[in-house]
């Protein structure tokens, strides 16, 4: 069981940790924003260190989502749980940001 919890957390962490809010899609984009603009800097730690900060509250209003995810998901049976996955997983795969 807690194996399962690992991999849920992992994955729920992974969609929406990737957020102007905190739907999957809106942290999907934020995180592809993110990595454009490290890409630019072209590995000047100063300006990486000042994009990290300034998506800080993002990520963790992202990462907070996750959590809660990940804790609704802990209540559902092994079906709900897949189902649950999979419509997530729906979701993300229709994000702009794909």
């Amino acid at each position: 069981m807690k194996i399962k919890n690992v991999i849920i957390a992992t994955f729920s962490v992974a969609l929406l940790a990737s957020c102007g809010g905190t739907d999957v899609c809106s942290c999907a984009e934020m995180g592809m924003e993110m990595m454009e603009e490290i890409v630019a800097a072209e590995g000047d730690a100063a300006k990486i260190a000042e994009i990290n900060e300034s998506y800080k509250s993002d990520q963790e209003a992202c990462t907070e989502a996750a959590a809660e995810r990940v804790k609704e998901m802990e209540a559902m049976s092994d079906e709900e749980r897949m189902t649950a996955l999979q419509e997530d997983m729906e979701e993300a795969a229709g994000c702009a940001a794909n």
